[in-house]
């Protein structure tokens, strides 16, 4: 089932803990917003109220944000220049808080600020000065980040703004650590030499992270793909693939996914969810992905506990819409495996009766009964082998008549699926598939 990750804010902070703790599987703590002593705080009282609900902190990278203390109102048509430690205080320009990036491609239309929601046409981009021109007229919150396009951020900043910052939080009990803008494993097995007992999310949300995701996923824990930073930095047209992608190569990986950036972002001033919202949150649903995260839905809104009661009943009522279980057995699991080499244990030989409509190549039989074991030898590609089943050591017993009989079993073949009956009980049936190989034996 789909589970929740809430952003603790100033709103949802204090006495309104329990209330995120009792509905969500990870807490989770922003450390770009706030005092290091506001989140130490809610933390100790996060491992107060529940030692066991996992912390997710969430750590500043390489990204450079708004150093603007207030909301600034930029006018459309306005050219404003964005520069990293500028000597000057001048209208139009707003310091920002890192380097800028380097591209990827030299030549790019646009940029954004505040997760790709205020579009600038690009101008330029030379001695950590960015210039463009606003596309429209809007209000900048303080702390605001800015994405560029195909963007590349040094590596080597980058790990020392992560050590730097984890040695500054060294005392805080925290669980997890989000990482941003990963572009490759070096920098995830670094860290995780130095502290082995985190567990490490990256964030996919550039190109060259995107390009170089296999690697990433393999070093990682989990994977959070923030879908606001990335459809910034590759483009609204590419999101859908991009994402897919990810979520696939996670899959196939076996690492948790955690979908962020405006999930539910209808209900921040509202008491009910857009349909698109809702057609949003299915699709991840559908995807099975481990945890859907909730920002300022539960940071800063003034509707955060509808919010998260409304999503946990929403993933409650999907989870028993589900289809029921298929209940699984031998007989099913054998009509996928058509025309391979069975060996059989069976004491009885009862199980035969079900290989009605089973296609083998070959069926060897270990069995109990004296006169099937002769029966079965008349039948077209089976051998039998009337046998004495032991009481104790199964599986020594297994392994020392497979290997009597390797050459039968496994001429003209590597494999074959061994059945036989684990935990046995009176009257039990086979109830075990393995897929044994020519070279254990």
């Amino acid at each position: 089932m789909t589970r929740i990750i809430s952003t603790v804010g100033p709103i949802s902070s204090n006495k309104n803990i329990k209330i995120i703790l009792k509905n969500s599987g990870i807490a989770r703590l922003n450390m770009s917003h706030n005092t290091s002593a506001w989140h130490k705080k809610n933390i100790n009282l996060i491992k107060k109220i529940d030692p066991d609900k996992y912390i997710l902190v969430d750590i500043p990278g390489a990204k450079p944000r708004t150093l603007n203390t207030s909301a600034i109102e930029i006018k459309k048509d306005e050219k404003i220049t964005f520069k990293f430690k500028p000597k000057k205080k001048i209208k139009s320009l707003i310091s920002i808080s890192n380097p800028l990036p380097k591209l990827l491609k030299k030549k790019i239309k646009y940029f954004s600020v505040s997760d790709g929601n205020f579009l600038f046409k690009f101008v330029s981009l030379k001695n950590n000065e960015l210039i463009g021109v606003s596309c429209e007229t809007f209000k900048l919150n303080p702390r605001k980040g800015l994405n560029v396009p195909f963007s590349v951020y040094d590596n080597k900043y980058q790990s020392r703004i992560y050590i730097n910052f984890i040695k500054k939080i060294s005392n805080f009990k925290f669980d997890c650590i989000g990482l941003s803008f990963v572009q490759d494993s070096k920098i995830i097995n670094t860290l995780k030499n130095i502290y082995k007992n985190k567990i490490f999310i990256s964030k996919i949300e550039n190109y060259l992270g995107y390009k170089n995701r296999k690697e990433i996923i393999k070093a990682s824990d989990a994977i959070m793909i923030d879908r606001g930073d990335l459809a910034a930095e590759v483009g609204n047209e590419n999101l859908t693939d991009y994402v897919d992608d990810i979520i696939k190569d996670c899959k196939f990986y076996a690492k948790p996914i955690i979908i962020a950036t405006e999930n539910l972002n209808s209900l921040i001033n509202s008491s009910t969810p857009s349909k698109s919202d809702i057609l949003n949150l299915d699709y991840y649903i559908s995807k099975k992905v481990d945890f859907i995260m909730l920002s300022d839905e539960t940071a800063t809104s003034k509707y955060w506990k509808n919010t998260l009661f409304w999503l946990k009943k929403y993933l409650q009522t999907k989870k028993k819409l589900l289809k029921s279980i298929k209940i699984i057995n031998i007989q099913e699991i054998l009509k996928k495996i058509d025309n391979q080499v069975l060996v059989i244990f069976s004491k009885k030989g009862y199980f035969l009766e079900n290989l009605r409509g089973i296609h083998y190549s070959k069926l060897i039989l270990f069995t109990e009964n004296k006169d099937l074991s002769k029966s079965s030898n008349l039948k077209e590609n089976i051998n039998s082998f009337h046998i004495k089943f032991p009481k104790k050591n199964i599986d020594n017993f297994l392994f020392k008549n497979i290997k009597n009989k390797k050459n039968i079993i496994f001429k003209n073949n590597e494999t074959a699926a061994l059945l036989n009956v684990t935990f046995p009980r009176k009257k039990s049936r086979i109830n075990t598939l393995i897929i044994i190989t020519k070279k254990d034996f």
